[in-house]
Order: structure tokens, then C-alpha cells, then sequence
């Protein structure tokens, strides 16, 4: 049976108290799987208080731990799923006899794997340890984009290429689920951030790798082609190791971090309200996140923008499309990633001045790609500065967008196994939009691609709507939960599910029961469950 709500009945019980545990069992959850990995670590110290050079202190050592770790693996990630379209004028079409129609399809069977396998992976991220599984799957790819060098047709590109999303499918949601359990609410979104800036980061690295390849004979073997899976999968492996030793699975097994300081960092994230880890999956919570409005929202969102990605598997057509040859080809989407760069950081900047405007920022960052699309659709042709800044000015405008998406998705869903299915169905959304956006590209709409360009355009509007309306819905439940707080009191009588406090029973060193005070978010509820709880916006 699943813990339920237990808040105090009698506000005025001190904080520790000692009961039998016939007594203490009506008021408080047993200390179990079932709640979270953190209840017994931090019980008993409800009256322990992190002073802010503390609360900075501590999390400048998480930063030094686990912030170099997530840069790596983004940074080979978009490299690596990148080498697909950066091997576009490298001769892996001709040596592989690909028609652009397989071209496209390949670009989405990368997203059919992810599709596919999203679910699961996020239902090992829950039973498995985070860290180890992530670093599982980071030994996968390495070892499916090493196969590629042995491909010689479609069909075996077409398998690694599915197999490839099915491993990188953990990535996402594990930083998602990793940087909610060691980071407050705004600090989640700059981490996130910051992460996502490696994508521009891996831009350019591809950029240069591709160009230092394009100087490899073309007659020789391996092919130019190869000489990049190669490296990079060399990348991905040093990666697998570091993660392997280094990457934690939660804050209470930390090796990083000592037992006063592991206390510490569970304490300095209660008020994100979301709890660090459970181990057993929950039926009514994933119910809970099947029937929640905010789920859909979120999803048709990521499945909308991310119809606008087709140009990250394209970028090299396209951008040859302009009239440039192949070798500076390689090179001129290296300004992509700057650019990327800086709108990220921008992006996590104004979130750190307004930390409750996820919306409003989201939306101000459509502008730059609404510009961005209108350049490609409006400029001649013969315009190739005008066409490739506007390139540019897409890449300063749809990362941060779909970023504050993310973190907002963190930071709104309680309850570990409703957080994962979240998780999960953002990202099918996710990769639903992936699998289409790149069957836009026809070569019949070469070279111009107004067709691919002017359904980008509608989504950017599209997108806009979504938030608007995810941002109402909260609003209102935001309200709700005010108001009823505000009569309760009125009324002297605050029910349990709105204080934001508990109790779990520990034994304790002489082997008594011991009813003890703990934050509501480690009894592992919903964020409906909790109306303690508030959405930020």
C-alpha cells in the first residue's frame, strides 16, 4: 500500500517526539522504499538550518562535481548524433548509396529508437541507479557509432542510427531527474542551461573535426567519413569513464560529499517541493500524470517546437544549398553554436534577474527565430550573407525557448514515478517531433526550402499559444490553493495535505519508535497530492 498524505493532526507537537509505534503509526509513514531515498538520512533534523554562505559553499562543490560531467557528455552527445549530418560532404551518401529520401529517414530513425525506448529508459532511471545507468547507455552508443565505420548500405545505417536514440534516450531525462535532486528551483534552470549551451559547444567542435577531416585523402581508408566516427567514438568512450567513477546517482550515496554534507544537500533543495528519489514505481502516480492537463501541454509543446529541428540533421544541405563548396561547408555552421551560446546564456541570466517568468522569457525568445524564418523565406537566393545570419539568429532564438520548457517541467511535477512518466511523455513529444521535422527537407524543395521554412515559421506561433495556456492553468491552480489556504486558516483549522510538513517513524538507538518531523516533499506525493505545493510560472 502506498504512504499516503500524514501531516500532523495536532499542529502544536513539537518537532521530534517520541511515541509508541502503535501511537506514531496513525500519524506518520514507515520509513521504506516507498517514500524517499532521503526520509531517513534528513529525519530528525527538521530544526537543522543552512546559513547562505553554507547553502553557496555547498553547492559550489556540487557544481565542481557534477557540472563538468554533464558539459562532457552533452558536448559528445550533440557531436555524436551530429555526425550524420556533418558526414553529409564527408561521402558517407555515396558509400553508402543513399538516396535523399533515406537521407531524411535516417535523420528520424535516430528519434524512432528514442521514441521507442523513452519509456523504458525512464522507468531504469527509477529502478536502477541513475548514474550507472546513464553511464551504461554512454558505453552503447559508443559502441553502436563505432559500427557505423563497417556500413556499407541504408539498412545497417538505418538500425545503428535506432539504436543510437534508443541509448541517448536516457540522457535528457537523467539530467532532468539528476539536477532536481541537487539544485534549487532557479539554480536547475542556469544548470540546465549551461548544459545545453555544450550543444553550441559540440557545434563547433564538430565544425573543426569535420574541417580537419575534409583534409584526409578521399581515395584513402578508412574514409573521411569514418575518420569521424571514429573519433568521436573515441570521445564517447573516455566520457563512459568518467562517468563510471565520478557521476553520482543521488545526494544521500554522494561519494563527493561527507555525511553532514549530504544532510545538508537534501535540506538546501526541500523547497523545490519535488523530494530526491524513490525506488518503487506507483501505480497512481503515473495515472496521476496520464490525467494531468499540464502533461499534454507540456507535451504538445515539445512535439510542436521540435517540428522546427529539422534543420540540425540539414544544416549542411542547406547551407551548400547557398552555393559554398563542401570544405567551407564544414565550417559555416561553426557560428551556429556561438550564437546558441549566447542566447542560452542570455536565456539563463534573465531567468536568475526574474525567476518567475519562465513564460514571458520563453516566449520573447520566439522572436529572434520568427526573424530568423522570415529571412529565409523572403531573402534571394543569391543573398548568402542574409541567409546564413538568419541561420545564426535561429540557433540565438530555439535553444533557450525549448530550454525553459524543460526546466519548467521540473520544476512543476512532485512525486518521483509521476516526475519520470512526465519526463518520458515531454520527450516522446519530443521525439515524435524530431521523426517528422526532417521529412520536411525534400529535395523538390531545394533550394530554397520554403515549404520546410514556412511550417517553422507557424510553429514558432503555435508554440507561443502552448505556453500562454500551460502558463493560465497554473495560474489558476496557483490561486485555488491560495484561497483555500486562506479560508482554512480563516476557519483554524488547516487540513494536513496543505501543510507542508509530516511525520515517518524511525527507530532510533536504543530501538524505539520515534515519530519524526520531515518536509512533505520526502514522503514522495504528487504535487496534487501536496497543496502545499506551487507551480512557478
Amino acid at each position: 500500500m502506498e504512504a499516503k498524505t500524514l501531516a500532523s493532526k495536532r499542529s502544536a507537537s513539537p518537532l521530534d517526539e517520541k511515541h509508541p509505534l502503535d501511537d506514531a503509526s496513525e500519524e506518520a509513514v514507515k520509513i521504506d522504499s516507498r517514500i524517499d531515498v532521503a526520509a531517513g538520512l534528513v529525519a530528525g533534523h527538521d530544526n537543522d538550518h543552512i546559513s547562505p554562505e553554507e547553502s553557496r559553499r555547498l553547492r559550489a562543490k556540487i557544481d565542481w562535481h557534477l557540472l563538468p560531467l554533464l558539459f562532457f557528455i552533452y558536448t559528445v552527445q550533440y557531436i555524436d548524433k551530429g555526425t550524420l549530418a556533418s558526414s553529409y560532404v564527408l561521402g558517407i551518401v555515396q558509400d553508402n548509396h543513399l538516396t535523399i529520401d533515406e537521407w531524411n529517414t535516417l535523420g528520424s530513425a535516430f528519434y524512432i529508437g528514442y521514441l521507442v525506448f523513452e519509456y523504458p529508459q525512464n522507468w531504469a532511471l527509477q529502478r536502477f541507479p541513475a548514474g550507472k545507468w546513464m553511464a551504461f547507455n554512454i558505453l552503447l552508443w559508443s559502441v553502436f557509432l563505432g559500427l557505423y565505420c563497417v556500413c556499407s548500405n541504408f539498412g545497417g545505417l538505418f538500425v545503428l542510427r535506432f539504436l543510437l536514440g534508443a541509448s541517448e534516450g536516457c540522457i535528457t531525462a537523467g539530467l532532468m531527474l539528476v539536477t532536481s535532486m541537487f539544485y534549487t528551483r532557479t539554480e536547475i534552470a542556469e544548470r540546465i542551461g549551461w548544459t545545453f549551451q555544450c550543444n553550441g559547444f559540440g557545434t563547433i567542435v564538430s565544425g573543426f573535426l569535420s574541417f580537419g577531416v575534409a583534409h584526409i585523402s578521399a581515395q584513402g581508408k578508412p574514409a573521411q567519413w569514418q575518420w569521424l566516427m571514429i573519433i568521436t567514438t573515441i570521445l564517447t568512450l573516455i566520457v563512459f569513464v568518467l562517468f563510471v567513477l565520478f557521476f553520482p546517482d543521488n545526494p544521500t550515496t554522494a561519494k563527493f560529499l561527507t555525511s553532514e554534507e549530504r544532510v545538508k544537500a537534501v535540506k538546501r533543495v526541500e523547497g523545490n517541493k519535488n523530494g530526491i528519489e524513490t525506488k518503487v514505481w506507483k501505480r497512481s502516480q503515473f495515472m496521476e500524470a496520464l490525467t494531468d492537463t499540464k502533461t499534454w501541454l507540456f507535451f504538445l509543446f515539445a512535439a510542436v517546437a521540435d517540428l522546427q529541428n529539422g534543420i540540425g540533421v540539414q544544416y549542411s544541405r542547406v547551407i551548400k544549398s547557398f552555393g559554398f563548396t563542401n570544405l567551407q561547408t564544414t565550417v559555416l555552421n561553426i557560428p551556429s553554436g556561438l550564437t546558441q551560446i549566447m542566447g542560452i546564456t542570455l536565456g539563463c541570466y534573465l531567468l536568475r534577474k526574474f525567476p518567475n517568468s519562465r513564460a514571458w522569457i520563453n516566449i520573447g525568445f520566439w522572436m529572434p527565430s520568427i526573424l530568423a524564418a522570415l529571412l529565409q523565406i523572403c531573402l534571394p537566393l543569391s543573398n548568402k550573407a542574409g541567409h546564413l545570419a538568419g541561420l545564426y539568429v535561429f540557433n540565438f532564438g530555439g535553444a533557450p525557448g525549448f530550454i525553459m520548457i524543460l526546466v519548467w517541467v521540473t520544476a512543476t511535477v512532485s512525486g518521483h514515478t509521476k516526475k519520470l512518466a512526465t519526463n518520458s511523455i515531454v520527450l516522446i513529444g519530443y521525439a515524435l517531433g524530431q521523426i517528422l521535422c526532417t521529412q520536411f527537407w525534400k529535395d523538390r524543395y531545394a533550394p530554397r526550402y520554403i515549404v520546410p521554412w514556412a511550417i517553422t515559421l507557424a510553429t514558432h506561433f503555435t508554440d507561443i499559444a502552448i505556453v500562454l495556456a500551460i502558463r493560465y492553468v497554473l495560474v489558476a491552480e496557483n490561486r485555488r490553493r491560495d484561497r483555500l489556504l486562506v479560508e482554512a486558516q480563516a476557519a483554524g483549522n488547516v487540513p494536513p495535505e496543505m501543510q507542508d510538513f509530516g511525520y515517518v517513524v524511525k527507530t532510533d538507538e536504543k530501538g524505539y519508535a520515534v515519530k519524526v518531523k520531515v518536509d512533505k516533499s520526502l514522503l514522495d506525493l504528487t504535487d496534487k497530492e501536496n497543496l502545499a505545493f506551487r507551480y512557478v510560472l
